[in-house]
């Protein structure tokens, strides 16, 4: 497929579309909480591929190549809303004069600190569960099995956990963004 599309193929174009469109979509959409932002992304990624379609053949992985275009383009986009959080009055100068790597880890950092402040206001039985999944990587039925719960009950116990951390997320700065711990 990727060498019928390097090759000029519309139809193979088409199908690499199709096949990739909804991954994307989840991935994007759970990282920025906006239906027209996500599919601007997804335009721009797939636009960035056509036109550079020749090169499609010497990439190894193309999973992981249009994972890492979404999120370098997620990036991109977080740095032109920087003004919503009001970052380079809080940081100063130095974050204009700081690398991209530095710059993304400042974000990673506040980002961080708001989501663990989220973590921390859950009720306790939510916050264990939560850390059960996020932490010790427990999928919802082991949590279950270990809590003598059911799994359903689990699993609307993780919902409403990560739908308060980002709501929580999203009142402190304005935007989602990964989940990290």
């Amino acid at each position: 497929m990727l060498q019928r599309t390097a090759d000029g193929s519309r139809e193979a174009f088409e199908k690499l579309y199709t096949h990739y469109y909804t991954g994307l979509y989840r991935f994007i959409s759970f990282i920025i909480d906006s239906h027209e932002d996500t599919e601007e992304i997804i335009q721009d990624i797939f636009l960035k591929i056509w036109m550079k379609k020749e090169t499609l053949i010497g990439i190894r992985s193309f999973d992981d190549y249009l994972f890492r275009m979404a999120r370098n383009r997620v990036f991109d986009m977080t740095r032109q809303s920087r003004s919503r959080l009001n970052l380079s009055r809080q940081l100063g100068q130095s974050i204009q004069a700081a690398t991209d790597s530095t710059y993304n880890a400042v974000i990673f950092r506040e980002y961080h600190e708001i989501a663990l402040e989220a973590i921390n206001l859950l009720p306790p039985r939510k916050k264990e569960i939560f850390l059960m999944n996020t932490r010790d990587e427990m999928t919802a039925q082991e949590i279950a099995d270990q809590l003598g719960a059911t799994r359903g009950a689990i699993k609307k116990q993780l919902f409403e956990a990560i739908h308060f951390i980002k709501g929580h997320l999203r009142e402190k700065t304005g935007w989602t963004f990964f989940l990290f711990f």
